[in-house]
This record gives C-alpha cells, structure tokens and sequence, in this order.
C-alpha cells in the first residue's frame, strides 16, 4: 500500500485557518482514498503502527505466499468504506436521516475512527490468539459468562484507543471515545437514548445480522491476497442501501449478491482461513507462545496496554534469536516449523452440527493400542464450525430489503421466495485430527481412539461411511507401501 505525500485542503469554514493535514492513500483494493486529518493523528502513532507488524491472516501466510497483507491496511480500508458508506446515505437521503450537514460530519468522524481502530486490540497472528493461545491459558474462564473482557479482541481495541488518546494527546473527548467503542462493538451499552442515531451501529460491526463494512473489505482484501477467483460485488451493497426505520436497508435485487458475499465467507473459512496445512503451522505457532509465555509474559499483556503493544507476530524473531535456557522448547518447535517438519494432519469427518465439541481428553479416553500411550497433549482435535456468519442461522433472514427507492416499508425476503437451491442448513461441523508426533504407531493410535470417540456422539450412517472410507484407503495405502518395498 503506497501512501502519497500530505494533501493541503482549504477548510471550508475560513480560508485563514490553518490547513488540513489530509493524507491519500493508494489501496491495492479500493484503489485512491483521502484520510481526514483526524484519521491521520490516530494512525501516526506507535499503537496503530504496531499493526503493521501482524499479518491479516496469520499462519495462511505460510501456506498463501501471496497473503502478506496486514491489519494495518485492512483498519484503513474499513475507515475509508464506513464513511463512504455513510457518505452515500447522506447524499441519498440528506435530512431524513441527519439535522444538518455538522451532526453528519460529526457521525462520518466517529464512524471512520471506529472502522480505523476497531482492529487495534488484536494479538500476535491476529484470530488464533484469543481463540487458541488465551483459550488455554485461561481454560474454563474463559468462555465463562463472568471472562475477563480483555480476552476479547473488541473491548482490548478501545482500551489501546483510550491509551492513544491519552499518551499522544489526540484531540477526542470522553463522550465521543464512549460512542466508538459502541461502534466498535456494535451495540450500545447504554439503557438510555443513544447519542447517535441506532442505524450507525449496523455500518462498521453489524451484531444484528452481519452485513457490514468490516466483512466488504476482509472479505475482498483476503481474496485477492490469495488469488482465489470467486467473489461478490460490496460496492453494489452499498451503492443500493438506504435508512428505513433506523435501520440499513438493501434493494430486493441485491439479495443474490447479499448470499454471495455470505457464501464467500463461507468458502474463505473452509479453503483458507482453516487450511490443513495453516491450521497445523497455527497450532505450532500457539505452542510456541504458550511455552515463551512464562518469559515474555504474553498472556498478562493483555491486561497492561503499554506492554500489550510490544505483542506482534515479530515476537517470533525475538524467540528464534534467544539465547534464554527456558525458550529452548519454544526455539526446537520453531525450528521444526522452518525445516516445514509440521504437526501431521491424520485425518477428519463432517458430522451434523448438533453434535458438541470433541475434546482430546474424549479421544484419548478411547485408546485401545496397548503398545502406545497416548495422552491428551501429544495430540489436537479440531472442532471447524464453519457458516454463514450466525452459527447455525441464515443472516440473510435478518436483513431487510426494499422494492424500490421510495418504498417506506422495509420486508424480510424468505430463501424460498429466492430459490430452491439456497441451503436449508447454514452451519456443519467438521472435526479434524493432528497429531504432534510423526511416529506412525502413535498415529494410528490417535486414529483409532478419534474414531470410536466420533462413533460414541454419531451413529448416523453418513458419518460410518467416511469411517469406513477412511479404514479403506488406509488399508490401500498400507497395501501399496508392501508392494513398492518389494522391488
């Protein structure tokens, strides 16, 4: 992303105040866009230049050579879609949904920061650190009602924004920091009239049915970085969307692209983001903090913003370059991950989504080779929920549409009045094996375990057929080693 030198705007109010210090940015994705000078204050700072330094998707980098991009690119391209989306709304609907052109101005300024700084509280290699790494460090707590809200990449991106503002003096009160941060989240937490009207909560993290800016530009950005060659058209959603009832709307002819863009999601989830491959180098990665964690304090960072920023992908350099005694585990599985000697992949089954979350303690309960010991952490059990963004539900059925453009009555569209080859299910469950050891005994083992443990929550015939499909091509496979060691 190449990043042109300041623009000088003449303010519009009086031609003796001092100018603007506007920046334009030139986007691999969304090609030439201004940054207002307010923009520009937050992101010349440590805390948001720090996300230069993790990548968008984390260990996919090492299984798409072209996936390079950072969250750095990715906060300005959600910055510049809120507000162009918000800027659209206006210039469609002027004072049906705004006063006067200043309440705009000032709701464009707090929509923009929030899609700007909305990603500022993510760990190293983005995802995998909350839902992998603090997962185990803090076990039950934290998928408890009562978890610490920091281990929450939203509620740490407003903390590391309040920081910012009070570190570097960065002219944003109280009150609107309060209204980002419902931004950010999506919601308000207050019980009493908002400051702001509510359709502005659906732009940059739509809770209500995830039709939002956030997802058009990762959406679009993690394609393109991979060189898939599917996609959907985000520019059309928000070119044909306008405010009904406080609420974002799109015209009824854009519900195609609406499942489009649902079912990229969808695609993106099951080919890239949990690749075999990635998912193996990730869980590799996660045991690389997990045993650094003792040195560099990683999992207390969260709670201490000044060394939390510190906390980038880079901290694998600091790792592999230690001569520190207790990193010597951390250093070993580097090492393995370098010489692309992985966690193996055995082997995994597609079971129906009700079916709760397999454990490695479950497997290894159902250990029946007598010559191997298996335990619960020579192993992972992958649990791949993947959907259309609402678990098990069809968000589309939480959009509403229009007819046409002076339509005052917003309708739901049912998928049977779309088509008949709109999926009835919108989530499935695909459980996955890894092993960390190459010995082919332990794996069999593991194999054998993981498949009476899925037989025990699933008797469905579908699931005995991959079992037995996989039992087949195994006994092949063993049968053709036989063969070739004979010549």
């Amino acid at each position: 992303m190449q990043q042109d030198e300041d623009v000088e705007c003449f303010p519009i109010q009086s031609q003796t105040t001092s100018l603007k210090r506007n920046k334009v940015i030139n986007d691999p994705v969304h090609g030439h866009f201004e940054l207002e000078e307010y923009c520009v204050d937050v992101i010349d700072t440590p805390h948001f230049q720090r996300l230069r330094d993790l990548k968008q998707l984390g260990s996919c980098y090492y299984v798409f050579p072209g996936a390079t991009h950072c969250r750095f690119e990715h906060s300005l391209g959600v910055c510049h879609l809120a507000g162009n989306q918000l800027q659209q709304l206006y210039f469609k609907q002027k004072h049906e949904v705004f006063e006067n052109e200043e309440e705009f101005e000032y709701c464009c300024r707090l929509v923009r920061l929030a899609g700007l700084c909305h990603d500022l509280g993510h760990g190293p290699f983005s995802h995998s650190f909350d839902d992998t790494f603090l997962r185990k460090k803090f076990g039950s707590v934290a998928s408890s009602d009562d978890s610490p809200p920091q281990l929450r990449h939203e509620y740490r991106s407003i903390l590391l924004l309040e920081d910012l503002v009070n570190s570097y003096s960065i002219d944003i009160n109280k009150e609107d920091l309060h209204i980002i941060g419902e931004l950010i989240q999506g919601s308000t937490s207050s019980s009493q009239h908002s400051a702001i009207a509510p359709f502005l909560y659906q732009i940059v993290s739509n809770k209500h049915n995830s039709v939002d800016v956030d997802k058009f530009d990762y959406l679009v950005r993690d394609t393109r970085a991979t060189g898939l060659k599917f996609g959907f058209d985000h520019s059309r959603l928000m070119q044909y969307c306008r405010v009904i009832d406080n609420w974002i709307c799109y015209h009824q002819k854009e519900i195609f692209n609406m499942y489009d863009m649902f079912n990229l999601r969808f695609k993106l989830h099951k080919i890239v983001y949990n690749h075999r491959t990635s998912k193996a180098i990730d869980y590799m990665l996660m045991d690389i903090l997990l045993y650094a964690d003792s040195y560099f304090d990683i999992s207390n960072s969260i709670f201490d913003c000044s060394n939390f920023i510190k906390m980038t992908d880079s901290i694998l350099y600091s790792i592999e370059h230690s001569r520190e005694p207790s990193l010597e585990k951390s250093r070993q599985i580097l090492h393995s991950l370098r010489t692309r000697q992985l966690y193996k992949f055995v082997c995994e089954v597609l079971v129906p989504s009700h079916i709760p979350d397999i454990t490695e303690v479950e497997v290894t309960t159902h250990q029946n080779t007598p010559q191997v010991d298996l335990r619960p952490e020579d192993i992972i059990v992958q649990n791949m929920r993947a959907n259309y963004a609402m678990k098990e539900k069809n968000p589309v059925d939480n959009v509403l549409f229009f007819r046409n453009w002076e339509d005052k009555n917003p309708v739901h569209i049912p998928r049977e009045h779309v088509s008949y080859l709109i999926p009835d299910v919108f989530e499935e469950h695909t459980v996955r094996l890894y092993s960390k050891s190459s010995d082919p005994l332990v794996m069999q083992a593991a194999k054998k375990a993981f498949q009476m443990a899925i037989q025990c929550y699933s008797d469905s015939s579908d699931v005995k057929k991959q079992l037995e499909e996989q039992s087949s091509s195994e006994f092949k496979v063993g049968r053709n080693k036989r063969k070739f060691s004979s010549f």
